[in-house]
């Protein structure tokens, strides 16, 4: 949550049925797994292509370069659960949208208007849909069969209840790289793990005004 300025975070908690240095132990875990690999987005279609990658988490945005690959019978669901002091917690993950706008004081608005029709109409986005296997905006073309039948966007879907709306401010991204970059390692590198957390939120909440 932000309120524009700060970003609001108490993932260093040290009370609760689960505390902030859980999470953090059970991410290590995953890092450990020998399975676990932590790669870009490039590398993880490189590894699609390659046979090195079997599995990941990834977006629609892959979808198509996936099933040219995998086939048409590869499959996609919404994001696991993990163990985090002794229970099983569904993963979260932002949700959002594209939004195409049309500036109001455009010397040529009406024509700008007519391209963002162009783009969003059920025509475009059924071929936007059938090229490159991504979420249409137009009403008719997200209630067409078509849609129904591409396991990537029926992912996206089961997945949009446990997703939170991307609110957050600048300051979130650098320091959740950092920390993320730090669990991919699967250690703290010596570091205590409470003050791991600290540095994370300390990060998280730093106002974004100098």
């Amino acid at each position: 949550m932000t309120t524009g300025v700060t970003n609001y975070c108490d993932w260093n908690a040290t009370e609760g049925s689960i505390k902030g240095t859980d999470i953090e132990e059970a991410l290590l875990a995953i890092a450990q797994n020998p399975a676990f690999l932590s790669c870009t987005d490039t590398e993880f279609m490189e590894g699609v292509q390659d046979g090195t990658v079997v599995a990941g988490v990834s977006g629609v945005w892959n979808a198509s370069e996936i099933k040219k690959v995998w086939g048409n019978d590869y499959g996609a669901v919404k994001l696991p659960t993990y163990t985090c002091a002794g229970q099983q917690i569904q993963m979260a993950s932002f949700t959002g949208y594209k939004m195409m706008g049309v500036n109001a004081y455009s010397k040529h608005k009406d024509w700008a208007l007519k391209l963002a029709d162009w783009f969003t109409n059920e025509e475009n986005q059924m071929l936007r849909l059938e090229e490159r296997d991504q979420g249409p905006s137009n009403k008719n073309a997200a209630a067409s069969e078509q849609v129904q039948a591409v396991p990537a966007i029926q992912a996206v879907i089961a997945q949009a209840q446990y997703g939170k709306l991307q609110r957050v401010g600048n300051s979130f991204w650098d320091a959740t790289t950092e920390f993320g970059n730090l669990m991919a390692t699967g250690s703290t590198n010596g570091t205590d793990p409470q003050e791991v957390m600290d540095t994370l939120v300390a990060g998280i909440t730093q106002s974004t005004v100098q």
